[in-house]
C-alpha cells in the first residue's frame, strides 16, 4: 500500500472513531495521538479527545507540572502538531470543511490561532523545519507534492515535482 494512502487511513480513522477503523472492535477515542515534544523538551503537545468532546483537540502537557492544558478546540478535528524551532508557536492542520483541511499556527502562550493556509485541495502532515519553514503536503495542484510556506503565510511555494500518475 503506498504510504500516502496508509496516511490518509490513519487520518481518517483518527477522524471517525480513534483506533476503532484501525484495530476494530469498540469505538474508543484516542488519548495522546501524534505527541511531538517541544524543543526544549518541557512540553508534549497532541491530539485527544476526552469523554464528552465531540472533536479532537489540541492540548500542552507541562511534563514538569504534570498539568495538562486545553491549547485549541475548534468546530472541526485537528490533527499533525509540530514544534517551531523557537518552542513558541505550534503548526497544525485543522478540518476546515468536508474534503478542505487546512494548516494553522497557535502561540503557545497565549493561545492565539491563526489561519496558514486557505486553498480547497488538502493541506497536511505540516513540518516546522530548523530554518523556519513550515513544510507540507499538499494536493493543491491535482497530485500529492511537498510544499513549503512561511510561518507568515507568505513564500508558499512547490518544493517537490509532480510524479507522472500510474
Amino acid at each position: 500500500m503506498k504510504l500516502w494512502k496508509i496516511a490518509v487511513i490513519g487520518v481518517f480513522a483518527l477522524i471517525s472513531g480513534g483506533c476503532f477503523l484501525l484495530f476494530g472492535g469498540k469505538e474508543e477515542p484516542v488519548d495522546f495521538w501524534q505527541p511531538v515534544l517541544s524543543p526544549d523538551g518541557r512540553f508534549l503537545a497532541y491530539v485527544a479527545k476526552p469523554p464528552g468532546a465531540q472533536v479532537y483537540g489540541l492540548y500542552l502537557l507541562d511534563l514538569e507540572t504534570n498539568v495538562e492544558r486545553l491549547l485549541v478546540q475548534m468546530g472541526q478535528d485537528v490533527f499533525f502538531p509540530s514544534w517551531s524551532p523557537d518552542g513558541t508557536k505550534l503548526v497544525f492542520t485543522g478540518i476546515q470543511e468536508k474534503n478542505n483541511w487546512d494548516l494553522f499556527v497557535v502561540e503557545v502562550e497565549s493561545g492565539q490561532v491563526r489561519r496558514l493556509t486557505t486553498d480547497s485541495a488538502m493541506d497536511v502532515n505540516p513540518y516546522w523545519a530548523p530554518n523556519g519553514l513550515i513544510i507540507f503536503n499538499s494536493k493543491r495542484d491535482g497530485s500529492w507534492a511537498a510544499w513549503a510556506i512561511n510561518p507568515d503565510g507568505t513564500g508558499l511555494r512547490k518544493l517537490s515535482f509532480s510524479r507522472p500518475k500510474s
